[in-house]
């Protein structure tokens, strides 16, 4: 016998009992305690959070819905499985099953598509909080799943189930939801427009949009329920905030986890974790909100809706904004070739008064425009003009004020 010291118990007790080499096992052929040990909690306890947090527990249910087997992570083990359970109060609970537990239960469902009553019991669960809500989740190989098996608990449950069943739920069919991941990845495929950082430092109006981008920074002394992040493309960098929900699909801890080895470590509030740093330098795809807030407050921090490092994605959205690199240069080329006189200076973001120049707007991020670039050009080409033509042909130059008489013309005398 041994007191726990990881802080974490499988069966809630504090002592584990360690076998080693000179352990004897016999068989008891008079057990009368249960077979399995079950200790069932009640699903408004773990939607709630007041359910145990440190250890393990059991539930049991019958399945209303669940989403396809998501077999996108290369790592076997992350395979995941969706299912919604629901109680003899008819209360619903979301679980996620990982690893071979979501083969299996995947593999009875689409082997048995006309039973439509079908009662699990899962053992050894961990509490998943998700968008403030309680769930529950598999732990590796040490959950155990009984569908619709033989065993005692699970016929009394069928048992109560048709008793309560005033509804048909028993005759109903178990619904198939769409794929979470085709889902979530079917945004960067949609029809939100593809944008880069010049384009969208200043929130004109409310719109969703495709950005591609590296994380560069991650901002400090905010409160942790966001991560302030900096994204930097090839025309500029701005301010994004990342909630907890899509941060978890990236870091694959949940933010009471990533508390937990932050008080351990003695390490301040005021500074973020350092496992936040692996997002650094990393070049993601992201769906990105322009609210009412934004643009009625005229602040351009935006909000990350999806993120994705899926190479694949990121790769097809850098190829279009390529393209549309390639296409705007080319344009840019016969608009300059077609103007027969070059045209005046196009302000943009500056007001011009005689030789100087005023701000007119505050550029908050380090992006160039497009506009201004080209304004460059025009400007610098004019200049060229000027000293050909004269100041007074200049537009970027005042003219001189007439002091009423005329500087006479001066002929130079040619030598014989």
């Amino acid at each position: 016998m041994a007191v726990v010291t990881n802080g974490f118990s499988y069966t809630g007790h504090k002592q584990t009992l360690t076998l080693d080499w000179k352990s004897i096992l016999k068989k008891c052929d008079a057990f009368s305690g249960p077979v399995n040990g079950f200790m069932f909690v009640d699903f408004n306890s773990i939607i709630e959070q007041t359910c145990p947090r440190d250890t393990f527990f059991d539930v049991i249910g019958h399945i209303v819905s669940f989403r396809p087997l998501e077999t996108s992570n290369p790592v076997p083990s992350k395979h995941y499985i969706k299912l919604t359970l629901s109680n003899l109060d008819s209360v619903h609970l979301k679980v996620t099953i990982f690893g071979s537990q979501a083969y299996q239960i995947s593999e009875y469902l689409k082997n048995n598509p006309t039973v439509n009553c079908v009662v699990i019991v899962m053992q050894f669960l961990k509490l998943n909080i998700w968008n403030g809500i309680g769930e529950a989740k598999s732990h590796f190989e040490v959950t155990k799943l009984f569908i619709n098996s033989d065993i005692y608990e699970i016929n009394e449950f069928k048992n109560k189930l048709k008793c309560h069943d005033n509804f048909g739920i028993t005759e109903k069919s178990i619904t198939t939801l769409q794929s979470y991941s085709s889902s979530y990845t079917d945004d960067f495929k949609g029809n939100f427009p593809l944008k880069t950082v010049c384009e969208i430092t200043e929130p004109i109006k409310e719109m969703k949009f495709l950005l591609v981008a590296s994380i560069v920074n991650i901002r400090q002394n905010l409160p942790w329920y966001i991560i302030p992040i900096n994204v930097q493309d090839c025309t500029g960098t701005i301010g994004l905030t990342l909630f907890d929900r899509e941060a978890k699909r990236l870091l694959n801890i949940s933010a009471y986890e990533l508390k937990k080895i932050h008080d351990a470590a003695g390490d301040s509030d005021a500074l973020f974790p350092m496992q936040l740093n692996v997002l650094k330098n990393r070049k993601f795809g992201f769906v990105v909100d322009i609210t009412e807030y934004n643009v009625n407050n005229y602040n351009n921090i935006y909000t990350v809706l999806r993120v994705t490092e899926d190479m694949s994605i990121v790769s097809e959205l850098e190829s279009k904004i390529e393209l549309m690199s390639i296409q705007s240069v080319s344009l840019n080329q016969v608009a300059l070739e077609s103007d027969d006189v070059v045209q005046p200076v196009q302000k943009d973001v500056i007001s011009q008064t005689d030789e100087s120049f005023t701000p007119s707007t505050v550029d908050k991020s380090t992006a160039t425009s497009p506009s201004k670039i080209s304004g460059d050009l025009k400007r610098n080409l004019q200049e060229i003009y000027d000293v050909d033509s004269g100041d007074d042909l200049s537009s970027t130059k005042a003219k001189r004020k007439s002091t009423g008489e005329e500087t006479p013309l001066l002929i130079p005398k040619l030598e014989k």
